[in-house]
């Protein structure tokens, strides 16, 4: 896995580097957003791994499916990527630009789970709250986790706050064995 990482991120830096001498951050996140999406599917993740087609052709019928789907600067960085056998990796290489983008504008990626569906007004305070305590912009991704049973369990980086009932009753076990 930090193999997969470790080749991915001069790539991802690369990117970086021209989207942000551009102006075009944004741009740059939902094209990589696309082909995240599009690896997803079976037909294209097949064509990126199939041994039987040279990675020259590879390359020119990837670029060539998204050619009028993004930007001509990120159809050359496919090019490049796909020239240097790096289709593979380009989900990798777009979560690590996502990362250099989020540190960039002071962005925490947040996954709020909960047992229940969190309404509107529950994730506007949870959202004022997490800005407040990190001063930073925060973007929230909801899951439901039916296991926590009630309370939150917040995600970001490498920390993880939980709040869910299932904690608190593990915590209580473990107290009443000692």
């Amino acid at each position: 896995m930090s193999e997969i990482r470790t080749q991915s991120r001069p790539y991802a830096e690369a990117a970086f580097e021209v989207a942000l001498a551009d102006g075009a951050l944004d741009a740059w996140t939902a094209d990589f957003s696309l082909i995240e999406l599009a690896l997803e599917d079976q037909k294209i993740s097949q064509l990126v791994e199939t041994p039987s087609i040279s990675q020259s052709e590879k390359t020119n019928i990837f670029c060539e499916l998204f050619r009028d789907e993004v930007q001509d600067k990120f159809v050359n960085f496919l090019s490049v990527a796909g020239s240097a056998n790096r289709l593979r990796l380009l989900t990798d290489i777009s979560k690590n630009f996502k990362e250099l983008v989020a540190k960039e504008k002071n962005l925490k990626n947040i996954t709020v789970a909960s047992s229940y569906r969190i309404d509107k007004e529950q994730l506007k305070q949870i959202e004022a709250a997490l800005k407040k305590r990190m001063k930073a912009e925060v973007s929230i991704v909801t899951e439901i986790d039916k296991s926590l049973i009630g309370g939150l369990k917040i995600s970001y980086d490498d920390q993880v706050i939980d709040l869910s009932i299932k904690n608190k009753l593990e915590k209580l076990k473990t107290q009443l064995r000692t």
